[in-house]
């Protein structure tokens, strides 16, 4: 790689950064804690994150960021509808159980505070939290960056093979949007970075090892193990975060893909003290799957896929202003009735695209009024439906579901299914009792489109709960109170790995599970 020393110029502020050649310049604004919108994960489709790139001769024009590549010194101007900063992402609400309550009640004594992390695939949550009284005081979230390198966690392990040095970069990547989130919630509360005194980080096993800086080789393949397995503590300062040193926490991980993300949720839902046979569903980029038995639990995760995040969808965006989240279609003949995430409920704000739970509402509508057959093809054979014409949307261009996004469904709804029917047959039942949606998609998707899709096992509706974002509330648990933390050190040592990917009837299964039920599913 070269050495050559290249620069932004950011106009109007006259700011210069140092850029580093063959980046992108996506990348090297992120390296300086400037994120832009990247709807598409950086594949140059949802031009979110245009710059106006200006030339010595004072012509300009703008182009994709996540498309322009470093090679010389470079001067752009950001409009403000690029910048990640207005536009941050909405994360599912947290929620804890009465022993974590009670713990907090009545207490006295010197505030202390600290820092809990959802450290998602896709979507990182941060709270800034009082410790000495349980409390969350702000909150944010923002899109992952290491998205530009894939939007799964083994298209990032391929990244780190493929050449070393992205490990580091990875890296600091994420440290740099954790630490964009703790400066703007510090801003937001007139606190100084001195008053934080730790840290409590949960993740898939993947985006762990690259927080913690160590290779993920080890489980992007065969047999699929971590590097490492115990609950670990590091320093602040020795993965690259710039504001004061404070420890962080990571808990302990399962296996390959069960990591402290699932464990903290099970926390969060005292999934310990529910009836057995309860289901904890905790639902994004990856789905993974805990199973109360009688006397041990049981896990293992599905790779879901970006769909459901709203990544890879031919008009897809995350759950941000101006992102569709719920379809209706009344009849055939007119377009589908539709809402729109939008806090400040303003009348001028205009689709720019569809959600995770948009697509999932979408289809389900397709499905109950036969506009594709349970195969997912389309009757009348369109390859895409429109639900915002042109000129209804936020840049000119029609929104649809097309029969790619339907496939992109299908897989995601086909393994999660497919891996509730194995966890269920290891531990000897032949339905679940009871089922918690978690995680940020799960808690804002309507159970009767899950169940009318095939996601999960047709039931009573009274023994499905929501319950918003559990491995963030766990995070805070651990944060908070030792105890907690100790308490998933226990659970993680009686889990019972149940491995999709080494079983010989899994892809069989999945695929008849592909399909989505034909016949009507019955609410009782």
């Amino acid at each position: 790689m070269s050495n050559k020393k290249c620069y932004i110029h950011l106009f109007p502020h006259g700011r210069r950064i140092e850029a580093r050649p063959e980046r992108t310049l996506m990348e090297s604004l992120m390296n300086k804690s400037i994120f832009l919108r990247s709807d598409c994960g950086g594949k140059g489709v949802c031009k979110k994150c245009q710059v106006k790139v200006v030339a010595e001769n004072g012509d300009s024009e703008f182009k994709e960021a996540c498309q322009v590549i470093i090679s010389d010194d470079i001067s752009i101007e950001i409009p403000e509808s690029s910048m990640l900063s207005s536009h941050i992402i909405s994360k599912a609400a947290v929620s804890f159980p009465e022993a974590f309550k009670d713990r907090f009640k009545n207490v006295n004594g010197k505030d202390s505070y600290g820092i809990a992390v959802d450290l998602g695939t896709t979507t990182i949550a941060v709270y800034f939290c009082n410790t000495t009284k349980g409390r969350v005081l702000s909150s944010l979230a923002v899109k992952n960056p290491q998205a530009l390198y894939g939007d799964d966690v083994m298209s990032r392990i391929s990244a780190i093979g493929q050449e070393e040095k992205n490990l580091g970069h990875l890296q600091k990547l994420v440290v740099k949007a954790i630490e964009w989130g703790i400066k703007e919630l510090l801003a937001s509360l007139d606190l100084k970075e001195e008053m934080i005194s730790q840290m409590v980080t949960v993740g898939n096993p993947t985006m762990i090892h690259i927080f913690a800086g160590v290779d993920p080789k080890s489980i992007g393949v065969s047999p699929y193990q971590p590097a490492f397995y115990k609950a670990k503590k590091i320093q602040s300062n020795d993965l690259g975060f710039k504001i004061k040193d404070f420890s962080i926490q990571l808990l302990p991980q399962v296996s390959g893909f069960i990591g402290g993300d699932i464990l903290s949720a099970t926390l969060a839902v005292d999934l310990e003290n529910q009836p057995d046979g309860t289901l904890l569903v905790d639902l994004g980029t990856n789905g993974e799957l805990m199973l109360k038995g009688k006397d041990q639990f049981f896990a293992t995760s599905c790779a879901t896929g970006p769909a459901f995040e709203g990544a890879t969808l031919s008009c897809g965006m995350q759950a941000i202003p101006g992102a569709i989240n719920t379809v209706q279609i009344k009849n055939l003949e007119d377009l589908p009735q539709y809402t729109i995430i939008n806090p400040s409920n303003s009348s001028g704000l205009k689709p720019s695209g569809i959600c995770g739970t948009g697509v999932i509402s979408a289809v389900t509508q397709f499905c109950q009024k036969k506009i594709i057959d349970p195969g997912g093809a389309f009757q009348n054979k369109n390859k895409q439906y429109i639900i915002v014409p042109e000129d209804s949307s936020q840049d000119g261009s029609a929104i649809f579901i097309s029969q790619k996004d339907i496939r992109s469904v299908q897989l995601g709804k086909g393994a999660l299914i497919t891996g509730i029917e194995f966890l269920l047959k290891e531990a000897g039942l032949d339905e679940p009792e009871k089922i918690i949606i978690a995680g940020a998609f799960g808690s804002f998707l309507d159970k009767k489109d899950m169940m009318t899709l095939g996601m999960i096992p047709a039931m009573d509706l009274n023994r499905v709960e929501v319950a918003g974002n559990s491995a963030g509330a766990g995070a805070i648990m651990a944060l908070c109170d030792n105890a907690f933390l100790d308490k998933a050190i226990q659970i993680a040592n009686k889990v019972i790995v149940v491995d999709l990917a080494c079983n010989q009837n899994f892809q069989d299964v999945f695929v008849k599970k592909l399909s989505f039920p034909s016949v009507p599913t019955r609410f009782f």
